[in-house]
């Protein structure tokens, strides 16, 4: 047998530097098992740590929440351990400490065999996608082999039908140190045998402890689910929208300049008081991820739980670090029996940052047992009619995870042009993802690009067809019914039409629409390209007969009642007269019950310019003297000019801009 002092000289003691903790492959070892079987006791032997903590702890001789130590595998390798506690009423903080694991340590006393603990941690581990496991027998030195032997069977029957189904049942006895080197030596195997975590994507940190330190001020700690996060960098802490700086990073206990993905960290955060923060709560870069209170998910229904889990049903969801209320709308059927796996969409009563791809359990409300978990499809879904006959295509899609149908399905879903970081976050792509898909997509015609200002927004070529037949089919039915129209003014054509797009969308629309030619911008007019109606005779008539009386009357002419009476025209087709001659350049609008001729318009544009030049300023009196006209007339005017800055106000005088 090998004593636990001589097994930890075997082990490497070198301090690793900024450099080697940061290159190497990062993974995360987490404990699991029944209230003392030996948990803590076994990663004493291993690391030389004791992860009791808490004075609690110490004094009942059992993990309440959980601990944390450096690992130093054989190969030079470093680990994190999270040692969680085995006692159902903790079943909560072992779920915190279950997130981010990619090694599970199971922990069978072989005195006491398979326990409840056992079976509801290993169903975690296996709900939340871990995908290595050990099984340490502990305590061998206090049994006979027959029972051994039958504990063992146990094991392997409970392993059987999961994702640990093959892992390896090594012997051992912390007390005596008998089996830990080969533990060591499997352990340092498997670990070589974990896939490295995602770098790629911006980091996420789910808290599971937040303190103060003197002289340091707030620390908190977690798993780095993804990403790298580095000195001095800006993060949010989410659901509060708390915003920070990283002061210092720890791994491991060692100052460096970044962590990465898979390693456990510690973060000294700037402007942030201990108070404000609590386990459950994520550090993500600003802008990455937001706040949802629902999600779609494919769901599993433990085998052991008896009771059909029926739609509406209240459970308690765990995600990351965080526990939230929340209940089950099944999609597609009213119940999920045992052993049965559904989709469904829960809807949380509290915020939580749910990213497509992640994990989570669901425990009962009372009494509390874990009875299922499962995978999020949709972070941000609409509510759904549960019995849509789209509905659960759309959620295989979604379950397959096809980068071109997902962005297929953004587009789709949207109805509005997106940009392609738009539709990356809607779910949770890669932009090196969306950008290939996109480009295949535009080749296929199956969607428009719509540039507007360096930037490219994309539509559905469905949508974009929709929406331009729609236009154009406004546009001549309103020259129709309005044949003293020149177009329509695009703001009216988009409360008709586009009223569902905000402003920008619109017009990155309109733009498109114009520079292809579909439609005819003039100013602030859109025309029918081929939908030009002429005047009739009679129409031409009344449309000389208005020019000819403006014209007449230059600088004084009719307002708009007389003007209906002089020419025995109707006033609202006298105001889609003038708009047409307004859109022709023909006559000019100065206010809204106001038009002159352009001649007029002009000519006075001329004299108050002339004016200006040799007498700097000019007063309404002396401008209204300058036109021969009235105090009506000549303010409007003014007014108009100032639009046009051609003069500007000083006072009770107007100089020239």
């Amino acid at each position: 047998m090998i004593e636990i002092k001589s097994l930890h000289s075997r082990l490497p003691t070198d301090k690793l530097s900024t450099k080697r903790v940061g290159f190497l492959k990062h993974i995360i070892i987490g404990t699991a098992g029944h209230i003392d079987h030996g948990k803590t006791t076994l990663v004493k032997a291993l690391t030389g740590v004791d992860t009791d903590r808490l004075k609690e702890e110490k004094k009942r001789g059992i993990s309440i929440d959980l601990g944390f130590a450096e690992f130093k595998l054989p190969s030079g390798q470093v680990a994190g351990v999270v040692d969680v506690p085995g006692h159902e009423r903790f079943v909560k903080n072992m779920l915190a400490g279950a997130t981010g694991m990619d090694l599970v340590l199971l922990v069978v006393a072989a005195d006491d065999g398979v326990m409840p603990q056992t079976e509801e941690h290993l169903a975690i581990a296996n709900l939340l996608g871990v995908k290595k496991a050990i099984v340490a027998l502990a305590k061998v030195d206090l049994v006979e082999e027959e029972w051994l032997e039958i504990v063992e069977e146990d094991i392997k029957s409970l392993l059987k039908g999961t994702t640990f189904e093959d892992a390896p049942i090594i012997r051992v006895s912390p007390v005596t140190g008998f089996g830990l080197e080969k533990l060591l030596h499997e352990m340092g195997k498997i670990a070589g045998e974990v896939a490295p975590k995602n770098t790629d994507s911006p980091y996420r940190l789910p808290i599971d402890r937040a303190f103060s330190l003197k002289g340091v001020g707030t620390v908190v700690t977690g798993t780095l689910w993804s990403g790298e996060i580095s000195l001095d960098e800006q993060v949010v802490i989410l659901p509060k929208g708390l915003s920070s700086r990283v002061r210092s990073i720890q791994v491991h206990g060692h100052n460096v300049g970044k962590a990465y993905a898979g390693q456990r960290v510690a973060l000294n955060l700037v402007g942030v008081e201990v108070g404000e923060l609590k386990r459950g709560d994520v550090i993500l870069p600003p802008g990455y991820l937001s706040l949802s209170r629902r999600f779609d998910a494919k769901l599993y229904l433990l085998p052991g739980w008896s009771k059909p889990l029926k739609n509406g049903t209240r459970v308690r969801v765990h995600h990351g670090t965080q526990e939230v209320m929340g209940r089950i709308m099944l999609l597609g059927k009213d119940e999920l029996l045992s052993g049965e796996v559904g989709y469904a969409q829960l809807r949380l009563e509290g915020p939580m940052v749910p990213k497509r791809g992640d994990r989570f359990i669901i425990r009962s409300y009372s009494p509390i047992h874990t009875i299922g978990g499962g995978q999020i499809l949709d972070s941000h879904p609409q509510k759904h009619k549960r019995f849509h006959t789209e509905l659960l295509e759309q959620m295989k899609l979604l379950e397959e995870g096809k980068s071109m149908e997902l962005v297929r399905l953004a587009l789709r879903e949207a109805k509005i042009p997106l940009s392609p970081s738009e539709i990356a976050n809607r779910f949770e792509l890669l932009g090196s993802e969306v950008g290939p898909c996109l480009s295949s997509l535009v080749q296929k015609g199956e969607i428009e690009i719509l540039p507007s200002e360096g930037e490219k927004f994309y539509i559905p070529s469905s949508e974009y067809h929709r929406s331009k037949e729609r236009i154009l089919n406004y546009l001549e039915e309103y020259l129709r019914e309005n044949p003293f129209s020149f177009g329509v003014k695009k703001e009216m054509v988009r409360a008709q039409i586009l009223a569902h797009l905000p402003l920008k969308m619109a017009n990155v629309l309109f733009n498109k629409l114009i520079s292809s030619g579909s439609i005819v911008q003039e100013g602030d007019i859109l025309r029918h390209p081929e939908k030009d109606f002429e005047l009739t005779a009679e129409q031409k008539k009344l449309y000389d007969r208005v020019y000819h009386f403006l014209s007449k009357q230059k600088f004084a002419p009719p307002g708009l009642k007389e003007l209906s009476e002089s020419t025995c025209i109707g006033m609202e087709e006298l105001k889609a007269l003038l708009e047409r001659l307004s859109s022709e350049g023909k006559v000019v609008k100065v206010r809204y019950d106001m038009y002159f001729s352009r001649e007029a318009v002009e000519e006075a544009k001329e004299r108050i310019i002339v004016f200006l030049r040799e007498k700097e300023n000019i007063t309404p009196a002396e401008f209204k003297t300058l036109l021969g006209t009235t105090r009506k007339y000549a303010l409007p005017l003014l007014e108009y000019f100032d639009t046009l800055k051609i003069t500007r106000r000083v006072g009770d005088y107007r100089v020239l801009q």
